[in-house]
């Protein structure tokens, strides 16, 4: 098999790949494919029609789960795929391990691996949320949300917001590095450094390609400024028709004790025309899944490990 490393050029494969399997797990966001492929040294390849993924997961080599570039594929054939990626791992001495997949795809593992085994991975689970429930903030349910932004509103008056673009790529990473200051400063330990360094690099890389992923996986995002100033920013992509992923979103000290990410989350939410809004996992990290839980998700995307 011919593997590679994802690469900015290589972005629109995996978007036709995440389109044509109406993906809305965040690990097979194109946009993910390419900006993490440094941290787990992944690599793509593709072969008969179909996009073959593994990557490093710190421990050892993991395989995705296979999927079919054009999308619609029958039994026999992801039994092939299937067969290629185990003939593959035997090749090379490695156990046979597929990481990060939904449900579905876990049963079609298990039913064809008559001797796997499975394990959830709640802290890998993705937050679905309805675009519209965000936007809106509706009802007695989102009714401290919207007293967060209201709060936002009224300390902070004459804020605005501009959708990303060329124009403000410098107010993006400006907030980026003075949130990753304000880390630094308030004792995170170095370990969490290194994690938040790697992110910072994986925001740069997505700015400086900003008109080529824009182009292929509809790279977007927002901007929210506070007397003029940036203050706040996210960033995200098209994970399929019915789906956006948010990636990253940092909102400096300042801004967010005033509610100021509640705020940019909803702004940003009230651009999307997509269906549902990924927020990707928790990482169980019990602070991000409280507030991943206040939102109150329509859909709780679980995921699993399948030792083949």
């Amino acid at each position: 098999m011919d593997w590679k490393t994802p690469q900015a050029e290589d972005v629109p494969l995996f978007q036709k790949s995440a389109l044509a399997n109406k993906a809305l797990a965040n690990n097979y966001s194109a946009l993910n494919s390419f900006l993490y492929a440094k941290k787990y040294k992944a690599l793509y390849c593709v072969q008969d029609g179909w996009l073959f993924e593994k990557y490093f997961n710190g421990q050892k080599n993991v395989r995705a789960f296979p999927h079919k570039m054009e999308g619609g594929a029958g039994a026999e054939e992801t039994a092939f795929a299937l067969e290629r990626l185990s003939q593959e791992a035997a090749e090379c001495g490695e156990p046979l391990i597929f990481y990060n997949v939904t449900l579905e795809e876990k049963d079609i593992l298990l039913e064809h691996f008559s001797s796997a085994d499975s394990q959830e991975a709640p802290d890998r689970g993705d937050y679905i949320y309805l675009a519209k429930n965000l936007a809106e903030l509706p009802g007695k349910l989102y009714s401290k949300k919207r007293n967060h932004t209201a709060r936002f509103a009224k300390l902070n008056p004459g804020f605005y917001c501009e959708p990303l673009c060329a124009q403000n790529l410098e107010a993006a990473l400006f907030v980026e590095d003075q949130w990753l200051l304000e880390n630094s400063q308030n004792g995170a330990d170095k370990e969490a450094l290194v994690q938040l360094d790697e992110e910072r690099a994986m925001i740069k890389k997505a700015l400086d390609n900003f008109e080529a992923l824009s182009a292929s996986c509809a790279m977007a995002g927002t901007v929210l400024f506070v007397q003029e100033k940036p203050a706040a920013f996210c960033l995200a992509s098209q994970l399929s028709q019915d789906a956006v992923d948010v990636h990253f979103e940092k909102c400096l000290f300042s801004c967010a004790k005033d509610g100021g990410y509640a705020a940019i989350n909803q702004e940003f939410a009230k651009s999307v025309r997509a269906k549902y809004i990924n927020r990707e996992e928790d990482l169980g990290i019990e602070g991000l899944r409280k507030a991943k839980r206040s939102y109150y998700p329509e859909i709780f995307l679980r995921k699993f490990t399948v030792r083949a």
